[in-house]
This record gives C-alpha cells, structure tokens and sequence, in this order.
C-alpha cells in the first residue's frame, strides 16, 4: 500500500533543527525550500531483511585515542567547527570497547554533525549503533549526501516524538519528507541503516525494514555521517559506510 506524504513538518524541523520558521511574506525561493513528492511504503507483516552490497567496511575505533575526536571526520554545529564536543569514549556495552560520543550541555545549541571525510558518493549504504544516554531531546541520526553544513538528507530518530523519519535540509531550512512510528528506546544500543540508491531512500531499524521514501530532487554526491541536536549526549559504533553497486536493489 502506498500513500501521498503531506510536506506539513516545518514546525517538527523547526523544534528538532532550532530553527526559525521564514516570514510569510518572504518567498520560497530565497529561502532554499523545494517541492518534493514522497510516497511512504508500508507492508503489513511482511518481513525484509537488509541487503549487504560489496565492499562493506566498518570504521575501527578500536586503535583511537580515547578522549580524541574520531580520526578523519570533520565536525559541525550549524555552520562553525565542532570538536571540542565529540570524542572516541570508552564503553564496555559495545563489541569493541569503544564508541564515538557527541555531548553538549547548551540546549540553545543547534543540531550537529560528525562527517567522515575521505568519502563522497551518490549511492551508499550507512549502518551505525545508537545509543541514546541523555539530553532534552534525545535524537540520532544519519547524515546523507552532504554537500555542506547547510545541505544534506537526513534519517533522524528520536525517544520524545517515537519517530523515524527522513529530512531534506537545504540551506539550513528542514523539512520532513516522510516519517513513521517506530519503538526508540534511551539508554539502549539500537541499530539504524539506510540506503540511497537515486531517488529511494530505504531504512531499516534494528534490522527490520521500515520505511522506503522516493524524492524528486537533483541527484548531488556528498559525505555520509552522522547526527545529534541540541544538548544530546548520544553514543555512536559500528559506523558503517559502503558504496552501492550497480546490481543492488532495494525492498518495496
């Protein structure tokens, strides 16, 4: 079954990215706002296993300085530099012993963003553990396609609104493309994949598939990483960013 998504989130993207909603009278167009059609696949009881494409490689944290930020990422927070609020952290619940933690006590601050560099593709396939530990509004996520601090594709969960959903931000303007219920827990290792191949974007929670959203808009190559908003102390292993290859396809 497929259903039209109404663009209606600017006031979720307001409250998540702390942002100002525009002026009424200011046109779309200088404020980067793009139409989007998305449609929501939702298949009742049907179960879809992710699909691994080749080359998969995850980030070792293992050998990383603990009390450092993670080797070859850049960090932002709206359009400054920010590492001073991310580090490689001890952590005996992961397979490792390690995790990526991104902290901030400002709840004025803006959402954040933790880039790994050396990558830049139109299609990939990003796997990552959450762990949501504190914060007034906890939230992951993963960063797609980035071209800058300002544009990217984001799959945000989040514990207060029990949501999953992709965003399209565009010079620092968020709309919600799609999103659904989903079962987000604080102070809980959780699993968040997601896959772009073109204009489908397919999510995957704790390995069970639960949302595949098409966008319209201009096919861009970007960085791939991952995401917090305002004063969230939220841990992150097991980053995983793949290339797609050709063959892959996407379930729905």
């Amino acid at each position: 079954m497929s259903a039209l998504i109404p663009l209606s989130a600017v006031e979720r993207a307001r409250l998540i990215h702390g942002w100002e909603r525009p002026a009424l009278n200011v046109p779309a167009t200088q404020i980067g706002l793009r139409a989007t059609i998305a449609f929501l696949a939702l298949i009742v009881g049907m179960s879809i296993e992710p699909v691994s494409p080749a080359q998969s490689s995850a980030i070792d944290l293992s050998h990383q300085n603990i009390g450092a930020p993670p080797e070859q990422f850049e960090f932002w927070r709206g359009r400054h530099a920010d590492v001073g609020h991310w580090a490689v952290v001890d952590d005996s619940g992961t397979s490792g012993g390690t995790a990526i933690q991104r902290s901030d006590p400002d709840r004025a601050a803006q959402s954040a963003l933790a880039i790994y560099a050396p990558v830049s593709l139109i299609n990939a396939r990003v796997r990552t553990q959450f762990n949501l530990i504190d914060g007034s509004t906890p939230s992951a996520g993963i960063a797609l396609r980035v071209t800058g601090p300002d544009d990217y594709y984001l799959v945000r969960v989040g514990e207060d609104d029990q949501r999953i959903s992709l965003f399209r931000v565009a010079r620092g303007v968020s709309e919600e493309i799609a999103g659904v219920d989903a079962d987000i827990a604080r102070n809980q290792w959780q699993t968040l994949e997601v896959t772009a191949k073109d204009n489908a974007f397919t999510i995957w929670l704790d390995d069970a598939w639960v949302l595949t959203v098409f966008d319209d808009s201009k096919l861009v190559a970007g960085q791939f990483g991952i995401w917090t908003e305002r004063d969230d102390v939220t841990r992150f292993n097991k980053v995983e960013i793949s290339p797609i290859t050709a063959d892959y396809s996407y379930p729905g």
